[in-house]
């Protein structure tokens, strides 16, 4: 499968400069993928983060969708923490 990917000048000027830039960038997007599967999606919360912000905190970076409709409980949430501190 043939893909167009858009660099940076420096970066494309430095690619081109390869020997063969199609199986350097090959080799790179490999590594790049593998080391993204071998990480944890969600790491495991420890006690010590495992409070109701750091949840809230969590759910909105996997899923930002899912705050539409939320910002009334999130303003809520936000003032029983002033309130609450």
């Amino acid at each position: 499968m043939e893909m167009t990917l858009t660099f940076p000048d420096e970066i494309a000027q430095q690619i081109q400069k390869l020997s063969n830039p199609s199986e350097f960038v090959t080799q790179v997007v490999k590594e790049a993928l593998n080391k993204q599967v071998l990480q944890p999606k969600n790491p495991p919360l420890d006690s010590k983060s495992s409070n109701k912000w750091t949840r809230i905190a969590q759910r909105i970076t996997n899923d930002p969708i899912h705050l539409a409709g939320y910002s009334k409980q999130l303003k809520k949430d936000m003032k029983e923490f002033r309130d609450n501190f």
